[in-house]
């Protein structure tokens, strides 16, 4: 082996360590700025394709046409989801094993995998999972007070905005399947699964870091770039932890089931937006309150020790300045840029 090992850890020293390393930070970065292009692009060649080939459908005569229209939205956003999430996926996988330090990673005995497996305390780090996203929204609505009373700077809510909500079982199920299921599945295949394996050879820390960034900026909105990010850093540690995918799946599907719950109820005739707004408020409080009270227990019981990850098999130890190359090589300025100046059109600065 090439490595050095010192102090207890393993230090790359060869130049062909150097060149892999380097090689992996390009495929990364490229493969999530070729993601962007994808999800910016994609959508409207596949809602113009669907509205093309069902415009004369049956399924006219049975919905309305602005249902329809919804179904097409939501099997575009499934197909482009899926599309784009399989592509990158894919396009690091076979850049690893063609350019880069090879595939060792997702076969490695500690590797993240499909293997179902949860932690002995699902339920509980569920609802943590939860309670940090809850944390996170409610951080980005501080962030809005404070830029608007200081800056008078709030967000502003594009012209086409869709807020409708399918009015058919059909369309229901249609959107739950493009808001709940499709993003679990295939956003947690990159991130958790292909992007972690893909890092860990270089640390663990350095992995979860890497991959919950750039799953915060892959929304490419301020909204969602905070809970995120967050969301992104506890779904690493759990799947490292368990050595499994499937927590991660479970609570992102989970998270984004509130969403659509909320969602429904907001479009309930008889439910005003103060209502909806009260119960969503009554809810963060209940998930704040369990996590808190969990958390005492620990601490009366003394089982809140942190148990530090263990080192990845033949971990590769890379200086923390080199470790930055990751978020400074072009690629990923180009797509941070990208998804920041998509981020500043929330806020009007940009047009939108």
């Amino acid at each position: 082996m090439s490595d050095v090992y010192k102090s207890g850890r393993w230090v790359y020293s060869s130049k062909t360590d150097k060149i892999k390393f380097t090689s992996s930070i390009h495929i990364i970065s490229l493969a999530v700025l070729f993601q962007y292009f994808i999800f910016k692009e994609l959508p409207e060649i596949i809602y113009g394709i669907l509205g093309f080939f069902i415009r004369d459908a049956f399924i006219w005569d049975f919905f309305d046409p602005e249902e329809v229209s919804y179904m097409i939205f939501n099997a575009m956003a499934i197909i482009t989801t899926l599309v784009s999430c399989a592509a990158t996926g894919a396009f690091i996988i076979l850049c690893f094993q063609k350019f880069g330090p090879g595939t060792d990673s997702f076969f490695a005995r500690d590797r993240v995998s499909y293997k179902f497996k949860l932690p002995s305390n699902t339920p509980v780090l569920l609802i943590a999972g939860v309670c940090i996203m809850e944390f996170s929204s409610f951080a980005y609505m501080f962030l809005n007070v404070f830029l608007d009373k200081f800056f008078g700077v709030s967000p502003v809510l594009p012209s086409d905005t869709y807020s409708y909500f399918p009015q058919t079982g059909a369309g229901a199920v249609l959107y739950f399947i493009s808001l709940v299921v499709i993003p679990a599945l295939a956003e947690e295949f990159v991130c958790r699964y292909v992007m972690l394996n893909a890092l860990k050879k270089y640390g663990n820390t350095f992995a979860i870091i890497v991959s919950s960034v750039f799953f915060g900026f892959m929304h490419a909105r301020a909204s969602a770039l905070i809970y995120a990010t967050a969301m992104g850093l506890f779904l690493a540690y759990i799947a490292i932890r368990t050595k499994s995918v499937w927590f991660s799946v479970i609570l992102h599907a989970l998270v984004n089931c509130i969403s659509f719950v909320f969602l429904y109820l907001s479009s309930l005739p008889f439910l005003y937006d103060e209502s909806v707004d009260i119960l969503y408020l009554m809810f963060s409080a209940l998930i704040f309150f369990v996590c808190a009270v969990y958390l005492i227990v620990l601490i009366l019981k003394k089982k809140h020790r942190y148990d530090k990850l263990a080192a990845p098999v033949n971990c590769v130890h890379i200086p923390a300045k080199h470790k930055l190359l990751f978020f400074f090589n072009a690629a990923s300025i180009i797509f941070f840029v990208l998804t920041i100046f998509k981020s500043l059109e929330e806020y009007g600065f940009l047009g939108v």
